[in-house]
């Protein structure tokens, strides 16, 4: 028999982070090292979405691990020093030069077959450096970082957005293919031109582990918005939500569970506008996803409009698969409204309109039957198109289809 191909799979996010592109990129490793690769992850230290390093590694003693068959290679990278943009890339530039420099060590070395997640884009540079000589290197886009810092007053002027998307079009030229998540992100990286070629593979999720759960107990209405308190988030709108309900509807009550960047400030704002409808709670562990979720009636799927014209949400497919509905902000013609419109699973409301994000959540708050048609509809959708078996078993063939070309 002949030996498990080896893969190589360069990623600043990983176990034990909890949300974000961690979960998914740990998904493709494990799911490779389940169907007998060799996979060797080369991350930095988690932190995301937090401001500093997890506190099991910040003593550099877990430079190395093993997670479920997957070999993680540490790089001393944390985070950035400050939410700014130049910070960032600074950040990232030391990610670079330290992964450059594990690799001339020989603390991991080239491969045939190199994955690489952007972002960030200069992790992708890492990648296409350790491919070996007519090997192939696959970008996986989960995020367009020029479009992001753009859309989110990030970047002052031309110059720095125009600097980051040349370094995307020069780094992403260089890959033998370019994974996007949506047609309207291939759509986007065509316009900065982007010439490699580029397959749109959709977010999945784990159909048999995500479960629709009872209904909870009896008891206030729950709405639950999940994941990351950070700007792209727009989560101001749900503290304008929680002001409209208290008054509306002080009944049903809102909890905000997650971490991030904007925790405090989020945490100050409630406590000054005097909210005892909203309460903040820590992410529970991802194996615990389904039930989690499942403690929601209602969720919230908030976006910032100036950063979501291609952003696809994760937690919309999780929330799908446990069956429950969620109201969504969202401009015409964006990702998520077009995904409203071909699952029916959810309502879509526009951005910063507070009165219409308050009428859509009220309006599934009094119809338990909408919201039970609404949560089937979301679990069918998710397993005819989203299982993850079905998405990651097709990347896989188109994988070893492209290295056996080269």
């Amino acid at each position: 028999m002949a030996p498990p191909s080896q893969i190589l799979f360069v990623t600043r996010y990983y176990r034990p982070e909890l949300i974000g592109s961690a979960p998914f990129t740990a998904d493709i490793a494990e799911f490779l090292a389940d169907a007998g690769r060799d996979v060797t992850v080369v991350t930095g230290l988690p932190h995301y979405p937090m401001a500093e390093v997890f506190p099991d590694y910040r003593d550099g003693a877990r430079l190395r691990e093993v997670f479920n068959g997957v070999k993680v290679e540490r790089v001393p990278s944390g985070t950035p020093r400050r939410a700014s943009a130049s910070s960032r890339i600074l950040n990232e530039i030391g990610f670079l030069l330290r992964g450059l420099a594990s690799l001339a060590s020989g603390r991991f070395a080239r491969h045939r077959v190199v994955l690489a997640l952007c972002p960030s884009v200069l992790g992708v540079a890492l990648g296409v450096v350790a491919r070996r000589r007519g090997g192939v290197c696959v970008a996986i886009v989960h995020d367009i970082q020029s479009g992001l810092a753009a859309g989110l007053g990030m970047v002052k002027g031309g110059g720095m957005a125009g600097a980051m998307r040349a370094c995307e079009r020069f780094v992403l030229n260089r890959v033998d293919l370019v994974v996007v998540l949506s047609a309207e992100m291939r759509d986007h990286l065509r316009q900065i031109g982007v010439i490699a070629p580029i397959e749109v593979v959709p977010l999945w999720v784990d159909t048999d582990r995500v479960r629709p759960a009872s209904v909870p107990a009896p008891g206030p209405l729950r709405v639950l918005y999940s994941g990351n308190f950070g700007r792209k988030q727009g989560l101001g709108q749900v503290i304008a939500l929680a002001q409209l309900l208290a008054t509306r509807r002080p009944d049903i009550e809102i909890i905000l569970r997650g971490s991030g960047s904007q925790v405090s400030a989020l945490a100050a704002e409630i406590e000054h506008l005097g909210l005892r409808n909203v309460r903040l709670t820590e992410l529970l562990p991802h194996e615990g996803l389904g039930t989690a979720l499942a403690a929601g009636d209602v969720h919230l799927v908030p976006q910032n409009p100036d950063a979501a014209a291609f952003a696809v949400p994760s937690k919309a497919f999780n929330i799908m698969a446990v069956g429950r509905p969620f109201v969504a902000t969202a401009l015409p013609g964006t990702v998520l409204w077009r995904l409203q419109e071909a699952t029916g699973a959810f309502l879509c409301v526009p951005p910063n309109d507070p009165e219409a994000f308050a009428d859509a959540v009220l309006k599934l708050a009094d119809d338990r039957q909408l919201r039970d048609e609404l949560g089937r509809r979301g679990r069918h959708f998710v397993e005819r198109h989203c299982a993850k078996p079905k998405v990651l078993g097709d990347f896989v063939t188109r994988l070893d289809a492209l290295s056996a070309s080269t």
